[in-house]
């Protein structure tokens, strides 16, 4: 379960949200619409505690998201605007790159699972530049999970 309680977002001398609650339980997902400056983002980088709301609680699994960092960003798998996958590289290549970077080595059988998984069957020998901006996400998030599972 992931909650929001009464959070309050300030950037720079603009509040862009007060007052903002929720509760989103396992495969439920919440839909952020607004304009450009509004605070989409930031929204986002609070819930992952990347930035520390004015006011406000985050709670993951009922603990406070500041509390119990460790445990809350074990579990978590964040992409932002840019999901750091290299065009000229395939999918495949992309995650087996990535998880080097890490010091993670992963097999053609563990790498092609991942990218099954995260919906890119049939593009993974594709250059990243031939995917959509929706299917490079995916890339980057099939590389998050891969590397968080190997590293448990």
């Amino acid at each position: 379960m992931l909650e929001a309680e009464n959070l309050e977002c300030v950037r720079g001398q603009r509040r862009l949200f007060h007052g903002l609650s929720f509760a989103l339980a396992a495969g439920q997902m919440l839909w952020v619409l607004g304009p450009n400056g509004s605070g989409k983002t930031s929204l986002l980088r609070l819930l992952c505690g990347l930035l520390r709301p004015e006011a406000g609680t985050v709670r993951w699994q009922g603990a406070d998201v500041r509390a119990a960092r460790e445990e809350f960003h074990a579990d978590l798998l964040y992409v932002g605007h840019t999901p750091a996958v290299k065009d000229d590289l395939s999918g495949r290549e992309n995650l087996r790159f990535g998880l080097a970077q890490a010091g993670i080595g992963a097999d053609k059988a563990e790498v092609d699972g991942a990218l099954r998984q995260f919906g890119l069957r049939g593009r993974e020998d594709l250059p990243a530049r031939a995917l959509s901006q929706g299917q490079k996400r995916r890339v980057a998030l099939a590389r998050l999970a891969l590397g968080r599972a190997r590293r448990l």
